[in-house]
């Protein structure tokens, strides 16, 4: 079941929608602090998964896959 349903979140969070989900979570670790200055120790634990999403948008096995 779970085979399933992790296949189908894959087709859906597609490279357009990780480049999306990446810049949301980099301009919200670096925007962040300016808004909510007493949560500082939290915004860097946007930085690590914004920068894997944003990374894994021009993944080259994906690319050959799809033509």
């Amino acid at each position: 079941m779970a085979g399933k349903k992790l296949e189908a979140f894959r087709e859906w969070f597609t490279p357009r929608k990780r480049l999306w989900a990446g810049v949301t979570f980099l301009a919200t670790a670096a925007f962040g602090p300016l808004f909510y200055p007493g949560l500082n120790g939290y915004w860097g634990c946007l930085i690590g998964p914004g920068a894997i999403l944003l990374g894994s948008t021009w993944n080259p096995q994906a690319h050959d896959k799809q033509q």
